[in-house]
């Protein structure tokens, strides 16, 4: 399978190994712009996104949602090698705090959207928002108020008392 001229491609929830990711990208392709891997759960990491940023230098949207092994060191990454990224989405990616958000996010030039639910969705979001939008007011955070992409399920599909998810404690 070649990568190579290839825009955008849909990988979300295929359980994909890195060693696959390898394999799909084993050189820089300048033609891919827009990539989900969202629902890599753990098979996603810090090295895959490492690899892909390095190789895929024109990526301008991307979705690592449901990749619970990614922490800020991933953004470092995407700040360094994707120089045109514009939106990001990372709900459910509970590694990333919302200050690695903010400490990276001004590394990110073109950076217009920032789409994070349940992640940063909490107590503290009304603190997080003001000073993303005090900081970055070109930044829209959660152009996507339902994702389509990389949602296990709906509030609508949660049995009243269900806390847990995949045997991960689920966050407000």
């Amino acid at each position: 399978v070649s990568t190579q001229s290839t825009g955008e491609l849909n990988l979300a929830w295929c359980n994909i190994s890195e060693k696959t990711y390898n394999r799909l990208f084993p050189l820089r392709c300048e033609a891919m712009e827009k990539l989900n891997i969202s629902g890599g759960r753990d098979t996603v990491s810090c090295e895959t996104i490492r690899l892909l940023s390095t190789n895929l230098p024109n990526l301008t949207s991307l979705d690592i949602s449901d990749c619970i092994l990614i922490n800020r060191y991933a953004l470092a990454y995407l700040a360094k090698n994707c120089p045109k990224l514009e939106e990001l989405s990372c709900s459910r990616v509970y590694e990333l705090s919302s200050l690695d958000v903010l400490s990276w996010a001004f590394k990110m030039n073109n950076l217009r959207y920032f789409n994070s639910f349940p992640s940063i969705l909490n107590e503290r979001f009304k603190e997080f928002k003001g000073k993303m939008t005090e900081k970055f007011p070109h930044v829209i955070l959660n152009k996507k108020d339902k994702s389509d992409i990389a949602r296990p399920c709906t509030s609508l599909h949660v049995p009243k008392g269900v806390s847990r998810l995949w045997e991960k404690q689920l966050r407000a």
